[in-house]
């Protein structure tokens, strides 16, 4: 087995070993190997993950993402027109990472995937490095079967089967193709299998970066090519409407009852610990009854009392809805800043600047 290594201080992610990275670092296979990277990518990925591995191959995940829509999920203050020009990850970026002692015009196309921090040295990380050859798709075959998690792969063998059809169809010269599943059916079914609660599974956009986030390589793209903005947006709260007059003038809606909490807290930027909300009952009442389409006031107080009882875990789900409703419209690096947090058993609060909200209420 050959191996590669790259600069701990140099290297932009952490590395982890169930990911295997398509790497070519001069370019020589992305025509060669060009039905089995684009056309039967899906086929591949999901081979690799029956396997319990994440097969990476950039250029094909920037093809199915809409890079302007990921672009302004960064850059929320961006107009609408506005898009920078630029070439998505290239395999050569890599080697601005490697140690100088290898020949990449002796490297072919092939795999690597990390070994594990027993391999590492201490200023470098250890792949391991296989060549495609000429045979690509009985090599990916053996490649699941030699390096995949085992168990995951038996135990779920019977599902897949994918490549021994893929592999007799090539043989066959067979011009059909195999199915394709999108990027968010594989996603979804890749949440429900691990018991996330889907209701409240991210938004599209948060999909395709977080894929491009658990790919371990995707963080090189994501910070070169998606850095988030530094510039925060006011709040201008309008009637129990909250813009964000600097970010195009957004509006981030929720629930009625979640966007009371939300003013409420708002409201205290010294923050509110959760087992004091009994405290503001009023307070959370009026907000409410200002926003709330419900005509029938038991309704209302019972609402109130629930979100503010200590011994239910009403106000934890309200809080997780506000946090998902930044998280639709913008990066968690820049949604931090108007969520309510704060460690356990502490007060929570909104860390956005009091300065930065503005309020036009009635009354």
């Amino acid at each position: 087995m050959q191996y590669i290594s790259f600069y701990k201080d140099r290297l932009p992610f952490k590395p982890k070993s169930n990911v295997v990275i398509y790497f070519d670092a001069m370019g020589l296979g992305v025509k060669k190997y060009y039905q089995l990277l684009h056309e039967e990518y899906d086929c591949v990925v999901e081979n690799f993950r029956l396997g319990g591995l994440e097969f990476c191959f950039l250029p094909k995940i920037a093809e199915d993402m809409d890079l302007r829509t990921i672009y302004h999920y960064f850059n929320p203050q961006a107009s609408e027109n506005d898009f920078p020009r630029f070439s998505f990850y290239q395999d050569r970026d890599l080697l601005e990472y490697m140690v100088e002692d290898y020949d990449e015009r002796r490297l072919e196309p092939g795999l690597i995937q990390y070994m594990g921090e027993e391999f590492d040295k201490e200023d470098t990380y250890t792949f391991s490095y296989t060549p495609i050859g000429d045979s690509p798709y009985q090599m990916l075959r053996e490649y699941v079967e030699r390096h995949g998690v085992r168990e995951a792969f038996f135990e779920r063998r019977e599902r897949g089967g994918f490549f021994e059809r893929l592999f007799q169809r090539n043989r066959e010269a067979t011009p059909s193709r195999v199915s394709e599943s999108s990027c968010m059916e594989r996603y979804i079914s890749a949440a429900e299998e691990e018991d996330v609660d889907v209701e409240m599974v991210m938004s599209e956009v948060q999909m395709l970066v977080e894929r491009l986030r658990q790919s371990g390589v995707g963080e090189i793209a994501l910070q070169r090519l998606f850095r988030p903005t530094q510039e925060l947006s006011r709040i201008h709260v309008r009637y129990g409407r909250i813009f964000l007059p600097d970010y195009n003038n957004k509006e981030i809606k929720m629930p009625p009852l979640s966007k009371a909490i939300y003013l409420l807290y708002l409201r205290h930027p010294e923050g509110i610990k959760f087992s004091y909300l009994p405290d503001y009952r009023r307070e959370l009442l009026n907000l409410y009854e200002l926003i709330t389409g419900r005509d029938n006031p038991e309704d209302i107080q019972r609402s109130i009392d629930d979100v503010t009882d200590p011994t239910r875990n009403s106000i934890n789900e309200k809080c997780s809805r506000i946090k998902q409703a930044f998280l639709r419209e913008f990066d968690d690096s820049i949604a931090k800043n108007y969520y309510i947090t704060g460690d356990r058993g502490e007060a929570k609060k909104i860390l956005l600047p009091q300065e930065m909200i503005t309020w036009e209420m009635p009354g």
